[in-house]
């Protein structure tokens, strides 16, 4: 592992320790201190609650500060999920991701960022830039979340390639990308910016705009999720957020 990112992954020890943490010793997935979006108790089942919007910032979201001489983004809209494969509670809301997802506005686009609070999730995070090169991570991102639910051994990557193998993916291949500098370096970026964002658990939602129509614009981050009491709610402030940012 490089020493850059070895240095973000400490920051990110010493900022998120009540963060929703990877998998124990003994493989059992384990969960810290429940806080911000991590506190989602409800099962999947739940129905959402009634439509609201009595959300105030400092609690169920927080606003972000534009960074210093950039001007308010006009692009399309974006969604970014932060997330971690290690963290049971992201794999209990992928059914209400889904759900947010299929029902946003048309124009309204998602993406997944993996968090990295320890380096016992650096291996979830490098099986996600795997999966995303090879072309392969919209048909195997909801079924890596079952198969953790389901406690399938999947703490290593020689784990994940054997499982990928089974879903078609060369684990050649997939060790080769998984372990690649683009990989690496990919993960140092995305965990610098979680941190910029305060990102300090999971799963949370970011809301924000590409700053213009362009391309290859960057994305500004607006808001993002805090603090959530079930996972039904996490998905209906996600869409709020979205509408928030849409009046912008």
């Amino acid at each position: 592992m490089s020493s850059t990112l070895r240095i973000v992954l400490l920051a990110c020890g010493l900022l998120l320790t009540a963060a929703c943490s990877a998998h124990n010793d003994d493989g059992a997935a384990a969960t810290g201190t429940p806080t911000a979006s991590t506190a989602a108790s409800a099962e999947a089942g739940t129905p959402a609650p009634a439509s609201s919007t009595h959300f105030t910032e400092g609690n169920q979201y927080v606003a972000l500060k534009l960074p210093a001489g950039q001007a308010a983004p006009t692009g399309p809209v974006e969604v970014v999920e932060a997330f971690s494969y290690g963290c049971p509670h992201c794999a209990e809301f992928a059914p209400y991701m889904d759900k947010l997802r299929a029902g946003l506005p048309q124009g309204v686009t998602v993406r997944y960022m993996p968090v990295v609070f320890s380096e016992a999730w650096a291996p979830y995070a490098q099986a996600f830039y795997a999966a995303r090169q090879l072309g392969v991570l919209e048909q195997t991102h909801d079924a890596m979340f079952q198969a953790m639910l389901e406690h399938y051994p999947l703490n290593s990557l020689q784990d994940m390639a054997a499982w990928y193998g089974r879903h078609g993916v060369d684990p050649q291949q997939f060790m080769a990308a998984a372990t690649s500098a683009e990989t690496m370096q990919q993960m140092a970026a995305d965990q610098h910016t979680e941190m910029g964002w305060g990102v300090d658990s999971t799963p949370t939602l970011v809301v924000g705009r590409r700053a213009s129509d362009a391309k290859d614009a960057p994305f500004v981050a607006l808001m993002r999720s805090a603090e959530i009491r079930s996972y039904a709610e996490l998905q209906q402030v996600g869409l709020w957020m979205v509408r928030q940012v849409e009046k912008r």
